[in-house]
């Protein structure tokens, strides 16, 4: 598993964009697929062992808490352990109640949403003021970048009973269910809180949420500890404290599982996965991650203003060889951009493969390459650099093989290893004229086409049937019909080569013997997952 984006970091990339398919919660949740099936595990839990500390191991780091802030899905890993929305997802990623112990939608716009009496981890209660704060401090583009993404506009956020509090949206959208939930688009906080913090989840102010844990110490690029909320409303979890320690070298994570210093560790190398399978009492989880990775042009820049040349670098792409030989088959090659795991969603299985399996294609053939850079405004070639986050060294191993394809077309591709942090926040820029996309889905209704092929796309091209397909596709009620107009953006996009689509991913981790992790899942880090974990027998 890589650290990859969710969603845009920054207003300059996402403003209200849609997110999904669901109208009313029972009737349009998502149902069970393969991706999301729980991965075997022999171990047994002990319900009645206390564990003193579980220690996670991340590949990748944090410089802030604050998900409105930043779009890297380990942010969400951690902040689902300590945070809530109004909304949850369970191991399937359907909707569960979270600090609203019910809602219900009356008509197309409107969402009613009931509290539960809760606490924040600083003691005080939870009030329906501190909610509607929460709710528009994170929907507020200027101070939430991120996650204002999530949301569509708002007709208006009001206290309509002692517990109650109703959400009218300007308009219908498809989308809204798994907004107001942590592993989307809201961190239900304290008003007084925030008010009081000079950079809210840094170091030095620290997150008051209501999850199972709470933040006691941020050290950015080391740590993050946490202890049992002893106020927190639901089941106390197995662990009296939790620890997160941002290792990005792959090694050094390996050495400190295999000495029993992690409980569990996320992204497992799918190369060394037999090294992890030796350490005593380990367990290996891999699941699909519904991870779109892919290579995105951006077309004012030169020499990728010119189609041909971005033809040239597609078909120099062996995306076959890179799944089966890089990725030792741990991964699916990439026809599209939305995964079909995620259509199968709303038209089924087969419906979704035949779908992506229409999408125009720029097969791997060097002999076209070089007929695509012969027609270009570059045709002896051209040196470009392309940037990978250190969080990821496949997406490297990737570049490099590209590199020595392309260099048979006169082609120098200038590889270079950043900082997953310096990574994402470049993305889009407007100065990269090739850079890798890295999108995974938190939610179900989090499809990538949603950023990639909208108004504020990381392309930067400006298409308005593209852009009206994928307007169309935020609010129809018919989830065919959503599909239909997401596949024809897609096609025109592709036509168009502003993206060049290479795997769908998987996530790997490593758990320990000391616990079992239950229900491990494609969502399993996006519950609210330190429940899910148990001492092993």
């Amino acid at each position: 598993m890589s650290l990859r984006l969710t969603r845009p970091a920054s207003r300059a990339l996402a403003t209200s964009l849609a997110l999904g398919v669901v109208l009313a919660l029972g009737a349009c949740a998502p149902t069970k697929n393969d991706a999301a099936q729980p991965a075997a595990s022999a171990a047994q839990a002990d319900p009645n062992k206390t564990l003193d500390q579980i220690t996670v191991g991340i590949n990748g780091s944090l410089s802030t808490l604050n998900t409105a802030q930043t779009g890297m899905i380990l942010n969400y890993y951690v902040g689902t352990s300590f945070a809530e929305g109004l909304v949850g997802v369970d191991a399937e990623g359907q909707l569960v109640p979270a600090l609203a112990e019910s809602w219900t939608q009356p008509d197309d716009t409107t969402w009613v949403y009931q509290l539960r009496d809760a606490k924040f981890s600083d003691g005080t209660p939870v009030t329906v003021e501190d909610v509607i704060f929460s709710i528009n401090l994170f929907r507020d583009a200027e101070r939430s970048p991120s996650t204002a993404y999530y949301w569509p506009e708002l007709e208006s956020v009001e206290k309509t009973g002692d517990r109650e509090i109703t959400i009218k949206l300007a308009g219908t959208s498809a989308t809204f269910g798994w907004t107001p939930s942590a592993a989307a688009g809201l961190y239900v906080t304290s008003q007084k809180s925030y008010e009081a913090a000079t950079a809210w989840g840094s170091a030095q102010d620290l997150l008051v949420t209501t999850g199972p844990f709470k933040v006691t110490e941020f050290a950015p690029d080391s740590h993050v500890q946490l202890e049992r909320n002893a106020d927190y409303w639901g089941a106390a979890p197995k662990a009296e404290k939790l620890r997160f320690d941002f290792i990005t070298d792959d090694s050094t994570r390996l050495l400190a599982f295999q000495e029993g210093k992690l409980d569990l560790a996320l992204g497992v190398p799918v190369d060394q996965v037999a090294q992890w399978e030796k350490a005593e009492g380990a367990r290996i989880e891999t699941v699909s991650n519904l991870s779109y990775q892919g290579l995105t042009f951006d077309s004012n820049l030169a020499p990728f203003d010119d189609v041909h040349a971005r033809n040239a670098v597609a078909h120099a792409i062996d995306r076959t060889g890179v799944v089966d030989g890089i990725l030792k088959s741990n991964a699916e090659v990439a026809t599209g951009i939305t995964s079909p795991e995620q259509l199968a969603l709303n038209v089924g299985a087969e419906a979704a493969a035949s779908a992506v399996a229409g999408l125009p294609q720029k097969e791997f053939d060097l002999d076209k390459a070089k007929a695509e850079l012969a027609q270009s405004a570059t045709p002896e070639g051209f040196t470009v650099s392309l940037t990978y986050p250190d969080s990821d060294p496949n997406l490297g191993k990737v570049s490099l093989a590209l590199a020595e394809n392309l260099k048979e077309l006169g082609i120098t591709l200038d590889v270079k290893e950043i900082p997953s942090s310096q990574w994402g926040a470049e993305l889009g820029n407007g100065e990269q004229p090739v850079s890798w996309m890295s999108y995974t889905p938190p939610v179900p209704t989090d499809w990538p086409t949603d950023w990639l092929l909208g108004e504020w796309n990381p392309a930067l091209f400006s298409d308005p049937a593209i852009f009206e397909l994928q307007a169309k596709a935020a609010t129809t009620t018919d989830p065919a019909e959503r599909v239909d107009s997401v596949i024809e953006a897609t096609r025109l996009a592709l036509e168009e080569t502003y993206y060049a689509p290479v795997f769908w991913g998987t996530s790997t981790t490593a758990v320990g013997p000391r616990v079992v992790a239950e229900d491990f899942t494609s969502y399993f880090f996006l519950t609210s997952w330190p429940g899910r974990i148990a001492a092993t027998s």
